[in-house]
């Protein structure tokens, strides 16, 4: 069952993680057929990749968290290269914008994880609020927010400066994923249990705005102009999307048993969403042109 989809940076290929069987699974956008089978040392749950796309970094935890790690996976040759264990129930991972490091939240810890994505080792370790799902990184790398679902609340971290905590941000109940607007001036937050997106302003770290979405939004990803956003809502079977100037939900698409995450192409004309209730993957039509 597809749990989750992201976009590799050169567009062509799109990784899907699968918790059983375990498995990776490879997309090819130009002719959306399956091009890759790549088992997994155990159930993967979130990926995302290093700035040049060579590398997917898979984050993965069995059922009852005895087994905690990071796959290191060559994108040319879709194979894994190595696999480090990491803390409790490792989450949605980002790498800093020169790809050095690997931020990686621990659901079940507190804190996140930082790796060298040279030498596979922990070289750092951040405290923040409880059950960190989500994790973005601002694009000079200076600070990271992280969505922490069972406090209510975005840390803002200091990257340059430790990892400390700046401030905290309240935002809605059960913050899901979080995400930046391509050009940096705006993030979004998904609550999965009041059903609502929350924007922030990064450079003054307070809520711009509250919209109300589907059922148990899960997921947010901008479009590449950063002019809208998805957010996959997963007891409400829809997308959101949502004007980012105006904060209007311009339209809710029905797409499937149990959204569980968007992935939008560079050019902004397709996305690709995750139905985890029925193991499909639904192609949208994001732009008439």
């Amino acid at each position: 069952m597809p749990t989750f989809m992201v976009v590799a940076p050169n567009g062509r290929y799109a990784y899907i993680a699968h918790v059983d069987p375990p498995e990776v699974t490879v997309l090819d956008t130009t002719t959306n057929g399956i091009s890759s089978h790549i088992p997994m040392p155990g159930p993967p749950h979130f990926i995302t990749f290093s700035p040049k796309g060579d590398v997917a970094y898979v984050t993965i935890y069995n059922s009852d968290f005895t087994y905690n790690a990071v796959s290191f996976l060559n994108t040319v040759t879709n194979t894994v290269e190595h696999t480090v264990p990491v803390g409790h129930r490792p989450f949605a991972p980002t790498t800093s914008p020169d790809g050095k490091l690997l931020y990686v939240p621990l659901h079940n810890e507190g804190r996140v994880q930082v790796l060298d994505t040279t030498s596979a080792k922990e070289v750092a370790s951040y405290a923040v609020a409880k059950n960190p799902h989500w994790i973005v990184v601002n694009r000079d790398g200076s600070r990271g927010y992280t969505a922490n679902h069972e406090s209510n609340l975005v840390s803002v971290l200091d990257l340059a400066h430790g990892g400390a905590v700046l401030t905290t941000i309240p935002v809605g109940t059960s913050p899901h994923s979080i995400t930046m607007s391509p050009d940096g001036s705006q993030i979004a937050v998904v609550c999965y249990d009041s059903n609502d997106l929350w924007f922030i302003d990064p450079a003054t770290d307070t809520v711009v705005k509250t919209v109300q979405v589907g059922l148990k939004p899960q997921d947010v990803v901008y479009a590449p102009d950063g002019k809208h956003l998805y957010t996959a809502n997963v007891d409400g079977g829809t997308i959101s999307v949502v004007d980012t100037a105006t904060y209007a939900v311009t339209a809710t698409i029905a797409t499937g048993k149990s959204p569980t995450s968007i992935a939008v192409l560079r050019d902004g004309r397709t996305a690709y969403v995750t139905n985890l209730g029925d193991g499909t993957i639904r192609v949208l039509r994001t732009s008439s042109d």
